[in-house]
């Protein structure tokens, strides 16, 4: 990709970070973590257990919890001068920042691998997940440079 992105005032799309079936995957997998999790604590007895021991497990219960409800919740969007996506903390990258990108998208397999797009911005890398339609086809254009130049045609 070239220093200077490609202008996409016209361009305006956001929607889930996660396909349907990995939200449905990850609330399975949560369910089954709590259930044999208490299945665990409870052969166990709860009062084997040392304080220190039940701040780890509360500790665990609570990461997994908040990376859950983001998973649900988190969208991305783009538009003639970021990409953003809400999560915990919001990431958010300049078009005109970027550096490089790479997108991956296996259409025949978006329904398990969510479409994601990397980019280096600075010193870092930050990675953008992407379930809509609208903004796979904006990640496309970015990536492919097709989008209209500003004072271009309609």
């Amino acid at each position: 990709m070239s220093a200077q992105a490609p202008e996409l005032r016209s361009t305006r799309a956001e929607g889930p970070a996660f396909p349907v079936l990995i939200k449905l995957m990850s609330t399975c997998m949560v369910i089954a973590l709590v259930y044999s999790g208490a299945a665990a604590l409870a052969q166990a007895g709860p009062q084997s257990l040392s304080t220190g021991s039940w701040l780890l497990v509360g500790g665990a219960f609570a990461i997994t919890l908040v990376a859950y409800v983001w998973i649900l919740k988190s969208r991305t969007s783009i538009d003639g001068v970021a990409i953003e996506q809400t999560w915990l903390w919001k990431r958010r990258v300049e078009l005109a920042d970027i550096s490089q990108a790479k997108f991956i998208y296996v259409p025949w397999l978006s329904w398990l691998l969510a479409p994601r797009l990397i980019v280096r911005a600075g010193p870092g890398v930050r990675v953008f997940y992407c379930a809509d339609p609208q903004v796979i086809r904006a990640f496309s254009a970015l990536m492919l440079g097709s989008a209209r130049r500003s004072g271009g045609a309609d």
